[in-house]
């Protein structure tokens, strides 16, 4: 039984769907930090983790966990090979759903704020047709975090328990 819904945030995409996840399953939500305080070694859960380049962040956290089920949560719009890729970069053997988030440049720091400006100016000289609205994103922010989104996760998870 699934105890709980883990997740790792940067920016708050990836809490805001934890949160309506948690609410969605009746199950509680905890962030990294607190999960390490309220749940057992070997407690079933879902992760949920922003992702940086092809990483799921906070993924080697959770190894004391047993984890059925992994969103991913980045600014990209989904689609099926990305979604393969992200399960051969990260190693994961189970069911994996993509959840497009979204950028706020207002609360990224260091480092995370340099490398997405540097993609940005390479984005913008390729000037690609196929890229232009990451650039928009990238120049102008955006949240994509809807229950739209979440649905088929949602339905695929109630259909394991």
């Amino acid at each position: 039984m699934i105890k709980s819904i883990v997740y790792k945030s940067s920016t708050g995409h990836t809490k805001q769907y934890a949160e309506m996840l948690g609410e969605a399953l009746k199950i509680p939500v905890y962030n990294l930090k607190e999960a390490k305080s309220k749940l057992e070694k070997n407690d079933e859960i879902i992760f949920l983790g922003w992702v940086c380049a092809t990483k799921i962040q906070g993924l080697s956290k959770i190894k004391r966990y047993n984890v059925r089920f992994i969103g991913a949560v980045g600014a990209y719009p989904a689609e099926k090979n990305y979604i393969e890729s992200l399960k051969k970069a990260n190693n994961v053997n189970v069911e994996l759903f993509y959840l497009r988030g979204g950028l706020d440049f207002n609360k990224l720091t260091g480092i995370k704020k340099k490398v997405l400006q540097f993609v940005k100016n390479m984005m913008e000289k390729e000037n690609n047709v196929e890229n232009q609205e990451m650039i928009k994103l990238f120049k102008d922010g955006g949240n994509y975090v809807s229950n739209e989104n979440l649905k088929p996760m949602v339905k695929y998870i109630n259909s394991k328990l």
